[in-house]
C-alpha cells in the first residue's frame, strides 16, 4: 500500500491514477455505492452485482425497412468474451423484432413486417474477458477442500472437480485415485472417519469419464442438474454433511457449442429446412 504526494492511495500499484487504485480483486460485505448531489440532498446509488462477471452497453436505433445493423463500440469489444447477449425493446407498435445475426462486431436486427421503421433500445450483457469462468467464487472457505460443480443442463448430468490440499480434499482425492482404496483418518483427527469417505459409485463413474484428462483422479460426474440434488448427491459419494458441501461448492453451466445445436436438428428432413437462424444461444427454425 501506499500514499503519494499528491494524496492518491495505492493498493497493489505504486502509481495510483486515483484517490484509491486497486490491482487485484476487491470485496466488500456492505454495499459499493456512487455518492450524488441532488435536489433531495446527498444520496447513494448502489452498483449492479451479478453471479458473474459482466460488462453492460446500450444504445438505440431505428429499423430501415425491416433492418438494422448495429456496430460494437471497438474499446468495448476489446474487453468482453464474444458470446454477449442482446436484449430489444420496441418503441412503437410492431409485428415483432430479433436478433437475425450476431457476430463479434456487430448485430443485425430484423422485424417481422419487412417495412418496419420502428425505433427500438438494446442492451448487451457480455461477460468480460478473462472471466468466462468466475461465478459465485467462494470468499470465505470451510477448511479448503472445494468443489467445482459444471452443470450440463441439456444432458442433465453434472461434472465434480475436487479441489484444496486439507486432509478432508486428499482423502476425497486419494479414493478416487486409489478406487479400491477408503480414505481413513490419523487417530486423535476431531474428523471421524465416515465424514471423509467416498464411495465406490464415483470412482465407477470416474471410469467412465476418464477421457485421458490428466486433472481426471481429483473428478467424478453425477446423474443430476438440479443444484439440490447435486449437493445431495455429492454427500452420498462422500459422506461429507450438507452444510460443509454448501460453504464449499461452485456452480458452474457447460456453454452448449454451435454442434450441440446443430446436433439437435439433424433429424429434420433437409427439403423442409429452409432456414437456421441462431439468436443469442438458441436456434429458430423456420420449416417449409
Amino acid at each position: 500500500m501506499i500514499k503519494t504526494i499528491s494524496g492518491n492511495v495505492g493498493i497493489g500499484t505504486t502509481t495510483p491514477a486515483s484517490t484509491l487504485t486497486i490491482t487485484g480483486n476487491f470485496s466488500a460485505t456492505g454495499t459499493k455505492s456512487a455518492v450524488v448531489n441532488t435536489s433531495y440532498g446527498i444520496r447513494k446509488l448502489y452498483a449492479m452485482e451479478s453471479p458473474d462477471v459482466r460488462f453492460y452497453d446500450e444504445g438505440r436505433a431505428r429499423l430501415n425497412n425491416g433492418m438494422a445493423n448495429i456496430s460494437l463500440d471497438p474499446i468495448f469489444i476489446e474487453t468482453i468474451e464474444p458470446n454477449y447477449q442482446v436484449y430489444l425493446t420496441p418503441k412503437g407498435k410492431t409485428q415483432g423484432i430479433y436478433v437475425d445475426e450476431q457476430a463479434k462486431e456487430y448485430f443485425i436486427v430484423k422485424g417481422n413486417n419487412p417495412s418496419s421503421n420502428v425505433e427500438f433500445s438494446w442492451l448487451i450483457s457480455a461477460i468480460r474477458k478473462g472471466y468466462s469462468e468466475t461465478r459465485m467464487e467462494l470468499e470465505r472457505k470451510e477448511g479448503n477442500v472445494q468443489f467445482i460443480a459444471t452443470i450440463d443442463e441439456q444432458n442433465k448430468i453434472t461434472d465434480i472437480e475436487v479441489k484444496g490440499d486439507d486432509e478432508i480434499a486428499n482423502n476425497i482425492k486419494n479414493s478416487l485415485n486409489n478406487k479400491n482404496v477408503q480414505p481413513s483418518i490419523a487417530s486423535g483427527d476431531k474428523q471421524t472417519e465416515s465424514a471423509n469417505a467416498i464411495t465406490g459409485n464415483a470412482v465407477n463413474e470416474l471410469a467412465s469419464t476418464n477421457n485421458g484428462n490428466s486433472n481426471s483422479e481429483n473428478k467424478f460426474q453425477i446423474s443430476a442438474s438440479a443444484e439440490n440434488d447435486i449437493i445431495s448427491q455429492i454427500k452420498e459419494k462422500t459422506n461429507l454433511n450438507l452444510e460443509q458441501i454448501k460453504k464449499s461448492i461452485t456452480f458452474r453451466k457447460k456453454q452448449a457449442s454451435s454442434e450441440d445445436s446443430k446436433e439437435v436438428f439433424s433429424e429434420i428432413p433437409s427439403q423442409k429446412l429452409t432456414r437456421v437462424t441462431e439468436i443469442n444461444g438458441s436456434v429458430i427454425v423456420k420449416l417449409g
